[in-house]
């Protein structure tokens, strides 16, 4: 894997088995993942189709992930732990907030901002493991956001990749078949993902004063 910024995105390369909850998401073996960043006016009548010609612009090919933000690159953060690295772009002050007063009582409003995590692991894992880590790094989040004192747990626009590098030399020198079976937040996966996020998300939003 290689990561570097091009024309305000984040481009990460390699060779990953990945799943995504952004534009053109789902599940896929793709050769890149990127985090363009985008205007705050930002609101195209086709997303979908701006990331595709974002992809061509930047010089990326079938098949890949690719998510926006209005954050700027500036401010991404990236933190390593042993087999796991995070990307995180955080920004929340892209409008007015929504807030929860009650379980049923929820005050929606456009334009939040947007939270965006990227998450790799040079160990393979499995189905139900790349799908777990999403709901791990969404909890993270979500904790960041309270510990920081809003009352939202995210924005009406943030994503999340989970990838695994299918040629990195750790996965490679695992004995065949072996793989993180799951992602939880008691797991030693798990504990890497929380700690990653929460510190992403919240030295982001420092670094923004928000």
């Amino acid at each position: 894997m290689q990561f570097y910024e091009k024309d305000s995105t984040l481009i990460i390369e390699g060779d990953f088995e990945a799943v995504s909850t952004g534009l053109n998401g789902g599940r896929a073996r793709v050769k890149d993942l990127f985090n363009k960043q985008v205007p705050r006016t930002f609101n195209p009548p086709d997303p979908g189709k701006f990331v595709e010609e974002a992809a061509l612009e930047l010089g990326i090919r079938e098949p890949y992930f690719g998510l926006l933000t209005a954050v700027n690159m500036e401010y991404l953060q990236v933190i390593e732990d042993d087999y796991l690295t995070v990307f995180v772009t955080a920004g929340v002050s892209n409008g007015s907030e929504f807030r929860i007063e009650k379980v049923e009582k929820v005050e929606k409003v456009e334009k939040i901002g947007t939270i965006n995590i990227i998450l790799i692991s040079k160990e393979k894992l499995s189905e139900t493991g790349l799908l777990g880590a999403i709901i791990t790094a969404t909890e993270a989040k979500g904790l960041a956001l309270l510990e920081k004192g809003y009352t939202f747990l995210g924005t009406n626009t943030d994503a999340v990749i989970v990838a695994y590098e299918k040629d990195s030399e750790k996965n490679s020198e695992c004995e065949e078949g072996l793989e993180i079976p799951y992602a939880g937040s008691s797991t030693d996966f798990g504990k890497k993902i929380t700690k990653a996020v929460m510190k992403g998300v919240k030295a982001g939003l420092e670094l923004r004063g928000e």
